[in-house]
């Protein structure tokens, strides 16, 4: 319905002046003056009389008659000044361009003074005089001029043109919706005790729940295990007196009397409708691809699936979450659910600011004084929501869901072509996929499948029914950026960070195996105090962001495929949420261990290394392996060794060492030409070379498939549990060099500590790595294949 009101408007402007009998005369007479305007002013004045004379009723009264006049016409005044309002600047494809920006920046305060302008505009057109009716004519004589220039504009400045022309039309429509959708202040009082986004973000923080969250142990823990999340340890607030006291005034302004509650115990809800869980009714739309459904009835466990139901069921509590389980057949379900959740988040924030607008300008239009009136409802920047992904093919596929949750079938993307062609799939790794003649496991071809660029960031804002990509940072409400690229633009600004609200992580294995300092870099200049004011009033600002309390309100949500330390160190030291924290961690069945996959006959030696701590685990690691591993590979009948290192600190230590025992050994890591990696292969494959030295980055980025290895040293437990039977198997017969072929005597040898609990459980088992861990025997030997 909304196009067809602007349409109408559209034809009403297009025949101004004829269909309207009361401005027929009028609008005659002021063409008659445009194209005689070089005459003198006794022709004028005599035209003027004699239309006095033979229309005296309507002279009489013009001001009467145009306040009378219809809303139809009234609306047609609007987009005609718009239209005018674009064309004064001499260059019109920039005037155009600025004017959407500003539309699609600043959705609070700068769509209420559009339509203030707007009404302005109507009534001032209703009182212009001749004098000022002469400079119109004028005006649209230049108009005319700029058209016929604007032909000469290059194809590229014309389609910029025409792409803003349809976005300023977009936000002109979702602009007249929003102003009917607008609530009233008993259904913002109900919202606001019940949606908890209201709940979390428009009350303040207590003194005692403050010195709680800085305390060194803010937290107690509690499991909880549902149905498709299995076993979750919740992290909660210590007990806060629940006797609300009103606190002392902090850093700035008074304190209210509402304040957030501490999380408690989740409880995942059943039979109820997803709206009711604060989900937009346009959201719940899109998200429901049935057709003839209805979404507002639609409850949650019918438009998503269990795993779905569960993680959303967290996440719109606004709790952090680790979720270690993620892989390469679920990662679509874990995106829809963030993605909706983020684009819920910044809508109501959206719908917020527009509410407050609109009163505001009520009290204004009624001339009430706003001095006492105070809304407290944005942050120091406007961007809301961060958004950190590996590479490029995964940005592509996010703005993918978030643009099929938000927009509808008239929805538009701007910049749509232009991302498309930044982010898509390059000709060359086309060509190469046509090319290809070795196989890569399915988790493999999914993560590099596409553009694999790891430097990239972009910005998002988000309107009713347009999605604007390449938005500025400080006008974007989302922002997608891989480590990397965020980090190359934090050496010069960081202020667009200060006031994120909800943080997602995706895929952090990836990023590990990228530069896990890069994402700790991010970490480092989450709100900090912006250098610049960036255009924010704040007035408007929320105090506990003045205060300096954002830590406890941002909600970080981080999956992973593996369970890696760094990040659960990250989600537990980095993060304060108030709402608390919910961490995934299930045991690691029998049936789902790595070591099964193992299809060779192969004896495998798992060594435990003794180690006090985390931080002198490498150097008794290297000690340990110096003397008591590395001297039994000396023997001519242990050649062709591979020897399998996860860390590249530990790769350069250990060359090194090899270099300085003269051994005869190769190396091949992430950084080893592709010239000199192959002689090496060969020459390894030959027995040249009895030692190979290969690191996890090269094999994770790579999956090469080394051939003639005759034994293989696990220097520590591989990151990713599914390494370690892939490695195993390349000692079959089929990759041996022929001397080797059907002797038997392969054999695997494994490093690992305490602090690799994780990685080894990933491997043998929950059950059997903790009975490795403290059994008194530092061997354990484990046989695979055969019948």
């Amino acid at each position: 319905m909304g196009r067809g009101r602007r349409g109408s408007k559209r034809g009403n402007f297009k025949n101004h002046g004829s269909r309207n009998s009361s401005s027929r005369g009028r609008g005659n007479f002021k063409n008659k003056r445009k194209f005689n305007r070089d005459e003198d002013k006794k022709k004028d004045a005599e035209s003027d009389n004699k239309r006095q004379k033979i229309q005296p009723e309507k002279e009489s009264e013009p001001l009467v008659e145009e306040s009378s006049s219809s809303s139809e016409s009234e609306e047609e005044v609007k987009p005609y000044t718009q239209l005018l309002s674009m064309f004064k600047s001499g260059n019109r494809a920039q005037q155009v361009l600025t004017s959407d920006e500003e539309e699609s920046e600043d959705v609070g305060s700068e769509d209420e003074s559009e339509e203030a302008d707007s009404r302005k505009e109507e009534d001032s057109f209703s009182e212009l005089g001749e004098e000022e009716m002469e400079e119109e004519g004028d005006e649209e004589v230049d108009i005319e001029d700029e058209q016929d220039g604007s032909n000469q504009l290059g194809v590229e400045e014309a389609d910029e043109v025409e792409e803003a022309d349809e976005e300023a039309e977009e936000d002109h429509e979702e602009h007249e919706d929003e102003s009917e959708e607008e609530p009233s202040d008993d259904e913002e009082e109900m919202a606001s005790s019940t949606d908890p986004y209201h709940l979390h973000y428009e009350r303040e923080m207590s003194e005692s729940l403050l010195e709680i969250l800085t305390s060194p142990k803010p937290y107690e823990t509690q499991e909880l295990n549902w149905k498709a999340l299995g076993r979750m340890v919740i992290h909660l607030p210590a007990k806060v007196d629940k006797k609300m006291e009103k606190p002392q005034p902090v850093l700035l302004g008074e304190t209210t009397e509402k304040y957030v509650i501490a999380g408690t115990l989740p409880i995942l809800k059943t039979g109820v409708p997803l709206v009711d869980y604060g989900v937009k009714l346009q959201l719940c739309a899109n998200l429901d691809k049935r057709p003839l459904s209805d979404s507002s009835i639609q409850t949650a466990e019918e438009l998503l699936s269990p795993l779905q139901h569960e993680l959303f069921s967290l996440a719109h509590e606004y709790r952090d979450i680790y979720y270690p389980e993620m892989n390469h057949l679920n990662i679509d379900e874990i995106r829809t659910v963030y993605c909706l959740h983020s684009l819920n988040h910044v809508m109501k924030s959206r719908d917020k600011v527009l509410l407050h607008n609109a009163k505001l300008k009520k009290y204004k239009e009624n001339g009430q004084s706003t001095d006492d009136v105070e809304f407290r409802d944005q942050g120091l920047v406007r961007p809301r929501v961060l958004i950190i992904a590996p590479l490029r093919n995964s940005a592509i596929k996010i703005v993918e869901k978030l643009a099929s949750l938000l927009l509808p079938v008239k929805g538009q993307i701007i910049n749509k072509d232009r991302f498309y062609k930044e982010f898509g799939e390059e000709k060359d790794a086309e060509d190469k996929k046509e090319n290809k003649k070795s196989y890569k496991p399915e988790d493999y071809e999914a993560v590099f499948t596409g553009n694999t660029d790891d430097s990239f960031r972009i910005g998002i804002s988000v309107a009713k029914r347009t999605l604007k990509l390449y938005a500025g940072f400080y006008k974007a409400d989302i922002l997608i950026a891989s480590p990397l690229g965020a980090r190359t633009l934090l050496a010069d600004d960081f202020d667009f960070l200060c006031s994120i609200e909800v943080l997602v992580i995706d895929q952090t294995d990836i990023l590990y195996m990228q530069n896990w300092d890069h994402v700790l870099h991010i970490f480092q200049h989450l709100h900090l105090q912006p250098r610049e004011q960036h255009d924010t009033d704040l007035g408007r600002v929320r105090l506990w962001a003045l205060n300096g309390y954002s830590p406890h309100y941002r909600q970080n949500l981080i999956f992973s495929s593996v369970a890696l330390p760094e990040a659960a160190a990250l989600f537990s030291r980095r993060g304060t949420n108030f709402a608390g924290k919910v961490r995934v961690e299930n045991v690691v069945l029998p049936s789902a261990t790595t070591v099964c996959r193992v299809l060779v006959q192969l004896p495998q030696a798992f060594h435990r290394i003794p180690t006090p701590s985390a931080a002198q685990s490498a150097d008794d690691r290297f000690h340990f392996f110096t003397k008591k591993i590395l001297p039994q590979y000396r023997d001519l009948l242990m050649s062709n060794t591979l020897i399998y290192i996860p860390s590249y600190y530990d790769y350069v230590r250990l060359r090194n060492h090899l270099h300085k025992e003269e051994y005869n050994f190769g190396q091949a890591c992430e950084y080893t030409p592709d010239g000199k990696l192959a002689q090496v292969r060969n020459r390894f494959f030959l027995g040249k070379k009895r030692l190979l030295l290969y690191t996890e980055r090269l094999h994770f980025y790579r999956r090469l498939t080394m051939k003639g290895i005759h034994h293989i040293v696990f220097y520590q437990l591989p990151t990713f549990p599914n390494f370690y039977p892939e490695l195993c198997n390349l000692l079959q017969d089929a990759f041996q060099n022929p001397k080797y072929r059907g002797d038997g005597s392969q054999t695997c040898t494994v490093l690992y500590s305490t602090y690799d609990a994780q990685r080894l459980a990933a491997i043998v088992g929950s059950q059997r790595a903790a009975e490795m861990l403290t059994s008194d025997r530092p061997v354990h030997l484990f046989v695979s294949g055969g019948s």
